[in-house]
């Protein structure tokens, strides 16, 4: 039996070999083309000639351009409102010493782990007329924009938070101590020097936030009523039977969404308010201990009003028939519909492993790749492009595009679910890595190697641990994007349904009593996701502390 010791040293020894390690970088960019990147865009090309039916059609190409259009404006602006809310929470998390942070940080993953179809149906309770703005005796707001803006922004806001954590827990505070030493004020420290180090963080958690506004689907349908933008428009297509808006409107979301993606990474540069000669006074005002502290309310007030409060409102709302014997009865021993519900819930959950697993993998060496520009700097930059690609598809259309790819392939439905959330949650998991490897100096292991230490010991002692936290968050996102999804599920499966393509489809085609299975069935979704979200936060807790 080897010990834990020699397996590192075993492996160390085969990482020395240099044709082995090209090898291992070489299978991770395989796996990205071939399972990642082609199924996700040639699958829609394959169909490229259907786009006739959309551009000989007036009226269908106005409705397919002006949804593209509302997805993006609503992607931009949620992505903005993202991280002006996000940076100060993400402050309070990783800066404020007091007891209360930690059930902050953990009501911050509450939104992740649940799936979006919930969020969705917590969103439309809260802010109908039997929430809260009813009892206040306020007007209700109806399916539409305002509501898919409050669900988008339930979902991302907490993207953006994590990625953030995970870079502020890696800087240096030396500098801005140093500063305040210098006689600088905490903002103007804030403002010059932090800022600038978390730039690659708040670029990689914008474009998280705006590529997951632009791809969600499931619970977008739930709110939006008339509403369409480039998702719930391709939705609506496929229920129509309209294969060319499909197509015209992922190839126009592709085109556009790749050049905003280049455009962004290729212009990164530090971060900073712009102006240089700021007004010292207000920055010393800004500086003080009462102003922070009213931001720092504020901060975990809009946390609790627009992601919390309506997953605590659903609760209320269907806790009492949760603990009705009869009722608690039937939904635990899964008979009538509730066999189909616990059947979804294994199925979600087992495709999220799967998914999560095959994911981390690969991923590792795809970021070492990109952030040590192992391929050359105009190679990383195009890989790091590619590599988003995927995030930014509808995830309906990136299922339809799957199921057209492996349309001549026999392949089980459980494996068309994995490869098509493989492609949508791949993204994540590299660009948290490449955000916190940008961050690490390679000096760290250069020295290692000159002590004797090799490649692998080196990145598995030194570089991994300090990228451990962004890993784990990535692998959080990961897992839990994969359990959220909805459209791309809609699209390459008919027989096996994950629960949150049952729980639409309850929604969609109501029957007697489906208002109450929602809300129990979303409410049970809900436990089992805190009971999950406990045990990550017990692993991430030990990982921050070690």
């Amino acid at each position: 039996m080897w010990s834990r010791r020699s397996l590192v040293q075993w492996i160390g020894r085969l990482s020395s070999n240099r044709l082995l390690s090209s090898s291992v970088y070489g299978m991770s960019v395989l796996y990205f083309i071939l399972l990642i990147l082609l199924p996700a865009i040639l699958g829609v090309l394959m169909r490229l000639g259907s786009v006739e039916q959309v551009l000989g059609n007036q009226p269908l190409l106005s409705r397919s351009l002006s949804a593209v259009a509302s997805s993006f404006v609503l992607a931009s602006a949620v992505s903005v409102l993202d991280i002006i809310a996000g940076l100060p929470l993400a402050w309070v998390i990783v800066r404020k010493k007091a007891k209360w942070v930690r059930l902050l940080d953990a009501l911050v993953d509450l939104p992740l782990i649940v799936p979006t179809v919930t969020l969705g149906f917590s969103v439309l309770l809260f802010w109908s007329s039997s929430g809260p703005l009813g009892y206040l005796g306020l007007p209700a707001l109806s399916p539409g924009w305002v509501l898919v803006v409050l669900l988008h922004f339930s979902f991302s806001y907490p993207v953006v938070v994590r990625v953030l954590v995970g870079k502020m827990l890696e800087l240096n505070l030396v500098y801005e101590t140093a500063a305040k030493t210098l006689g600088a004020t905490p903002f103007t420290a804030a403002r010059t020097i932090t800022l600038p180090l978390l730039s690659s963080g708040v670029v990689a958690s914008l474009l998280l936030a705006f590529a997951r506004s632009l791809s969600e689907t499931g619970a977008t349908i739930m709110v939006a009523g008339a509403f369409e933008n480039g998702p719930v428009f391709i939705r609506n297509s496929l229920s129509e039977g309209l294969e060319g808006p499909l197509v015209f409107t992922s190839l126009v979301l592709i085109t556009v969404s790749v050049a905003i993606f280049y455009t962004v990474k290729a212009l990164k540069v530090n971060l900073q308010v712009p102006f240089e000669r700021a007004n010292v006074s207000l920055e010393r005002k800004l500086s003080r201990g009462k102003v922070t502290t009213v931001g720092f309310y504020v901060a975990v007030a809009i946390l609790l009003i627009f992601v919390v409060l309506p997953v605590v409102s659903l609760s209320l709302n269907y806790a009492p028939a949760v603990l009705d014997t009869e009722i608690a009865r039937e939904v635990l021993s899964g008979s009538g519909i509730w066999g189909d519900f616990w059947s979804g819930v294994l199925l979600s959950y087992a495709v999220g492993c799967v998914v999560t697993i095959l994911n981390v993998i690969f991923s590792i060496p795809m970021a070492v790749l990109i952030s040590r520009r192992k391929l050359g700097m105009m190679s990383s930059m195009i890989l790091n492009g590619l590599v988003s690609v995927p995030i930014v598809i509808p995830s309906v259309a990136l299922g339809v595009s799957m199921m057209f790819f492996w349309s001549n392939v026999s392949l089980p439905e459980f494996w068309l679910i994995v490869f098509s959330h493989l492609s949508i949650t791949y993204p994540y998991l590299v660009e948290s890595l490449v955000a916190a490897l940008d961050d690490i100096p390679t000096y760290l292991e250069e020295t290692a190697r000159t002590l004797g230490a090799d490649s692998f010991r080196s990145f598995a002692t030194i570089t991994l641990p300090l990228a451990r936290y962004s890993l784990l968050s990535g692998a959080i996102l990961t897992f839990t994007r994969s359990v959220d999804e909805t459209g791309a599920t809609l699209a390459v499966s008919s027989q096996l349904r994950t629960v949150p393509v049952l729980l639409v489809d309850w929604v969609k085609n109501p029957f007697p009593g489906s208002e109450l299975a929602v809300g129990i069935g979303t409410l049970v979704l809900l436990l089992t996701s805190i009971a999950i979200l406990v045990v990550l936060k017990k692993i991430s807790g030990g990982e921050r502390n070690a």
